[in-house]
C-alpha cells in the first residue's frame, strides 16, 4: 500500500479552535487525520525528512476522501507554505480558522498562566512577550 500525503492541512492560528477541529474531524469514517496534533513538519522538523512526516499517515486508505494535518503554527511560520507547496503540491486545501485577535490572545495567555509559561499580568505579557501571540 502505497503512504498518502495529506490533501489539507489546518494551519492556524493558535487558540482559535484546533483541538476541537482535530476532535471532530478525527471521527468523521472518511477523513484521516494524524493522531498527534500539531506534527510541526513543516516549520521546525522538515529537516527529518518526507518519509518520517509520511509515516504519521500511513494507516490512511482508499476509503479516507481527506487526509490531513492540523497544526497551529504554521500560519506564522515564514517557510511552512512553500514547503507544504514543494511537498504535498499545489492542489492541498488550507484551513484556517479566524477569531477575535485580543480574545485569541487572552486565550493564549490564560492558557501560559496555567501552564506557568508566564506568571506576570496580560498587559506584562503583551509588553514583554508579543511573540507568544502569534
Amino acid at each position: 500500500m502505497t503512504t498518502r500525503l495529506p490533501n489539507f492541512v489546518y494551519i492556524g492560528p493558535s487558540k482559535a479552535g484546533s483541538t476541537w477541529l482535530h476532535e471532530v474531524l478525527i471521527q468523521h469514517p472518511q477523513v484521516y487525520l494524524s493522531q498527534a496534533k500539531d506534527l510541526y513538519f513543516f516549520d521546525r522538523y522538515f529537516d527529518r525528512g518526507v518519509d518520517w512526516y509520511a509515516g504519521y499517515f500511513r494507516d490512511a486508505g482508499p476509503q479516507h476522501k481527506v487526509v490531513g494535518e492540523v497544526c497551529q503554527e504554521y500560519l506564522s511560520s515564514a517557510d511552512a507554505a512553500s514547503r507544504m507547496r514543494s511537498v504535498l503540491g499545489a492542489d492541498v486545501r488550507l484551513m484556517v480558522t479566524l477569531r477575535d485577535p485580543v480574545t485569541r490572545a487572552f486565550s493564549a495567555y490564560l492558557y501560559m498562566r496555567k501552564h506557568n509559561v508566564f506568571e506576570g499580568t496580560f498587559r506584562e505579557a503583551l509588553e514583554t512577550r508579543p511573540g507568544m501571540f502569534h
